[in-house]
């Protein structure tokens, strides 16, 4: 929290560098200051949604990525942990979309849209090109940035979710979750030689 925090003010204070007039001359134009300023994507830094309908697409898209790459990454990898873990994944991701599904049909709501996001999908075409050598190291990166959204999308649709029944849902996924996270932490210090 303290990174992202971090983050934001440094983004503001280049926003409001940008926005000075050159060499303390008034007539330069801001608008073309501003444009000019560098593209910064800052990762884990986006706004969490708060309503249902947003938090139903983002947790079904989360629970899609997760099973279709580790059931990629079943096809090709050749290491037991890693194996294993993925197959953790695709249980814990079919418990989890049929928990949200259960949530929605009780509130009688549809089921979030399991569409990838670009960057997912982008991950995903990743892991099933990747070779038996390389689709570890793709998979688990993608698996910690992946669990560190959803980390943070089941935690604030908890806290500041519009909707009761789908804050008791996501107050139950976070820490399944973020068990995930340790087993991350886990294979990482693994591969480290740890």
């Amino acid at each position: 929290m303290k990174y992202r925090l971090l983050m934001i003010a440094s983004v503001l204070a280049l926003g409001a560098c940008n926005n000075k007039a050159d060499n303390g001359n008034p007539a330069v134009d801001n608008e073309a200051t501003t444009a000019a300023a560098p593209d910064i994507t800052l990762p884990h830094l986006t706004l969490q949604p708060s309503d249902a309908r947003g938090y139903l697409d983002k947790a079904a898209a989360g629970d899609s990525f997760e099973i279709e790459s580790s059931q990629a990454l079943l096809k090709t990898s050749k290491n037991p942990a890693v194996r294993s873990f993925a197959k953790m994944m695709v249980s814990a991701h079919q418990e989890s979309s049929r928990k949200l599904q259960a949530a929605a049909d009780k509130l009688k709501i549809a089921a979030g849209s399991t569409t990838l996001s670009p960057d997912q999908q982008q991950k995903l075409d990743g892991i099933k090109a990747a070779d038996a050598a390389h689709v570890d190291e793709l998979y688990l990166a993608s698996q910690r940035s992946i669990h560190t959204d959803a980390l943070d999308l089941h935690k604030h649709y908890a806290s500041d979710g519009d909707t009761a029944a789908l804050k008791t849902v996501a107050a139950g996924i976070a820490p399944v979750v973020q068990k995930h996270l340790d087993e991350l932490d886990k294979l990482g210090r693994q591969g480290d030689g740890a």
